[in-house]
């Protein structure tokens, strides 16, 4: 064919009479259709000569071809464009090749076409020969690789879990991103070492899965581990499953691995859970019986068998209705035995062990498997002793009553929530009133509201617990006065051992308070001025640093000093000394703000320490002030006795870091002011 179309052009034929006979010769034989366009005018092309492969193979069939045009046989649309490429050979004098597609009678038709003009002796365009290979199947082909490639694509892609695909040399030819996710390796990193995420112990294992996969031996579910990249191990199921291709040969291998670390750490925490259910019910203190529906005992935990006196193999052919009254027994089947309902059941009952009686509480609790109940489990709580308590307790009620009623303590009775029951007459004679006939808002206006806090809080973990508290809190009497009190409280429990009631005896320690009060005045205040010691003044110093390295802060240290006390108590003796230091302290406070705070030392020695100052000119100041005012006479017994202090001041960070550093550096700027003539004011940084 391409001869032909070397003849065309070069111009070797010019008469159809030497022309078609030609052709004939040359096309024939030949599967691809051929198309001989005569040029009658501008887009105006006709059929010349169609050969026999067009005619029999191509998809519109039953055409008369020669001598029709192309609109006469296709419709306008397809028409249209195909005589727009003819045209185009035309006016460009060059060849065009193009694909395209045509649905023809309902058949899709895919063809390549090559346009080749063919030229007279003139030069003008009057032939075009078109060649069209039919590649409807190749396309077809081609389109469904395109589907499989991207259904294979999507799998790959968009599945949750992690594919590997590895060929028949062990190479890892596909990954999906999933896989990365789960090991955190890129495909650049499987690139560079083979299977990075199999652990050092387990290489063994991975070759034969290899290995057997290949072998058309695939596994399903095969639960291993394996390491990610930050050296973390996870559990992962694995299906590794051989590729065919069409002739059933094994070219590859698949693996598809899913993180089953959740489902692993659910069964450890599961199997955990059993251990510790097992644990629970061998050790556990009360007796636990396992049932079968009919009441007849499964399993019994070693509680279990001291309570009943017996032994497994006795209790287990037993049912615990043998072990009931038959009023009891009755009651159980019906109500626990009997029953479809998944609530738990509770009665108190009489148990005959081992020749006596026996009080017991049974906790009857369905074992539900689904939402099929399967058996119980039966919980004994032995409270013979209790109910043998309770019963002494009721007896014990008439001396209680007999002991309140002609005790001076103060002894009362509440509910748990605290709604008043009994109050002894001891209580009424304080109160000059009877606090049971008020109600409980009434009640609150004797204690103060962080005492009622105090006592409610106490009340309520005693319904918790049920056990004894103690509370001090203040009462007031009729006459206004307020009395402290140590207030005992002590549970009384039910039969059902909760809480019933809650007796508080309430004991005068007005005077271990005075006592205490006095204590503490003793060990942080002065005892002669009342100002705080030195023991409470360091501590404040010590917050006071506190304070300023957290608010970047600086404060300073007066540190004084009397400059003429020794001749005071010279002249007029210590009692007129210790009255002189009394106003010394007085005159001192009146120089200070609030947030200040001021000490005795020792002697006629003082500090006073100065929070937020601004400057050492403020400061200097202060000191002057309290100097100038500490200079005034002082009035003693009709006496006037003039005196003044030396005072040094030392800054919070900038001198000393330290509170020993602190009173150090102020006591040298007091003595430096000292040896300068006293009655001054000196700092540290003026040394």
């Amino acid at each position: 064919m391409d001869r032909v179309k070397e003849f065309f052009e070069k111009g070797l034929f010019d008469s159809s009479e030497y022309l078609l006979p030609l052709v004939d010769m040359l096309m024939d034989g030949i599967s691809d259709y051929i198309f001989l366009m005569e040029v009658v005018a501008p887009r105006r092309f006709k059929y010349a000569l169609v050969n026999q492969s067009a005619k029999t193979s191509h998809p519109m069939t039953g055409v008369q071809w020669e001598g029709a045009y192309i609109e006469d046989l296709l419709s306008e649309d397809k028409a249209g464009s195909l005589i727009d490429r003819y045209q185009q050979v035309v006016e460009r004098e060059c060849p065009l090749t193009y694909e395209d597609e045509m649905d023809l009678d309902d058949t899709l038709f895919c063809g390549h076409t090559s346009l080749t003009p063919l030229k007279n002796q003139d030069g003008i365009v009057t032939y075009i020969l078109g060649i069209t290979r039919d590649i409807t199947e190749a396309v077809q082909r081609e389109r469904d690789l395109n589907r499989v490639n991207a259904v294979y694509r999507s799998l790959m892609e968009n599945t949750a879990d992690a594919i590997l695909i590895i060929d028949r040399n062990r190479n890892i030819m596909e990954s999906n991103s999933a896989l990365k996710e789960l090991y955190g390796f890129s495909k650049e990193d499987l690139s560079l070492r083979p299977f990075p995420f199999v652990p050092d112990d387990r290489h063994e294992e991975a070759d034969r899965l290899i290995s057997d996969a290949l072998e058309d031996k695939g596994v399903s579910g095969f639960q291993t581990k394996r390491q990610r990249k930050d050296g973390s191990l996870i559990d992962v199921s694995m299906t590794v499953s051989p590729i065919h291709n069409a002739q059933g040969d094994t070219i590859g291998i698949s693996s598809i691995i899913r993180d089953i670390s959740v489902v692993k750490e659910d069964e450890r925490k599961l199997e955990a859970s059993r251990a510790r259910y097992q644990s629970l019910f061998e050790h556990n203190p009360h007796p636990i019986l396992t049932l079968n529906l009919d009441g007849t005992v499964q399993y019994a935990n070693p509680a279990s068998l001291r309570m009943m006196k017996t032994s497994l193999a006795e209790l287990s052919v037993s049912s615990l209705l043998d072990w009931l009254p038959l009023d009891k027994a009755v009651w159980m089947e019906e109500n626990g035995l009997r029953t479809e309902s998944m609530e738990d059941v509770c009665f108190q009952t009489a148990l005959r062990v081992g020749g006596e009686q026996r009080i017991a509480k049974v906790y009857l609790v369905p074992i539900v498997n689904q939402t099929e109940r399967v058996g119980l489990y039966a919980i004994l709580d032995d409270i013979t002793e209790k109910e043998r308590a309770v019963e002494a307790l009721r007896q014990s009620e008439a001396k209680f009553r007999l002991i309140a009623d002609n005790s001076n303590d103060l002894i009362s009775v509440f509910s748990p929530y605290g709604k008043l029951v009994y109050a002894s007459p001891s209580i009424i004679n304080f109160l000059g009133f009877d606090p049971s006939k008020l109600g409980e808002e009434e009640l609150k206006d004797v204690l103060t509201i962080e005492d009622a806090k105090k006592v409610a809080s106490a009340f309520k973990q005693c319904q918790v617990d049920g056990r004894s508290f103690t509370v001090k809190l203040k009462l007031k009497r009729d006459s206004g006065e307020v009395v402290w009190f140590e207030c005992k409280g002590t549970p009384v429990l039910s039969e059902e051992y909760e809480v019933n009631r809650i007796v508080i005896v309430a004991r005068d320690i007005s005077e271990q308070k005075k006592y205490e009060a006095k204590l503490k005045r003793i060990a942080f205040y002065d005892y002669l001025t009342g100002l705080p010691n030195r023991r409470l003044f360091e501590d404040r110093l010590n917050q006071a640093i506190l304070d300023a390295d957290r608010r970047q802060k600086q404060f300073a240290l007066l540190y004084l000093d009397g400059d003429g006390f020794k001749r005071i108590n010279d002249e007029y003796g210590h009692d007129m000394g210790d009255d002189f230091l009394k106003l010394v302290g007085d005159r001192m406070k009146d120089c200070l703000r609030d947030s200040d705070s001021i000490g005795r030392i020792g002697g006629d020695e003082f500090a006073i320490l100065l929070r937020d100052v601004d400057s050492e000119q403020k400061t200097r100041e202060i000191a002057q002030r309290i100097l100038n005012k500490l200079r005034r006479p002082y009035d003693l017994n009709g006496l006037h006795i003039q005196s003044s202090f030396s005072i040094g001041v030392s800054f919070y960070p900038d001198n000393a870091k330290r509170l020993d550093d602190l009173f150090r550096t102020a006591d040298r700027a007091l003595y430096s002011g000292k040896r300068k003539g006293k009655d001054q004011v000196s700092l540290y940084d003026d040394l």
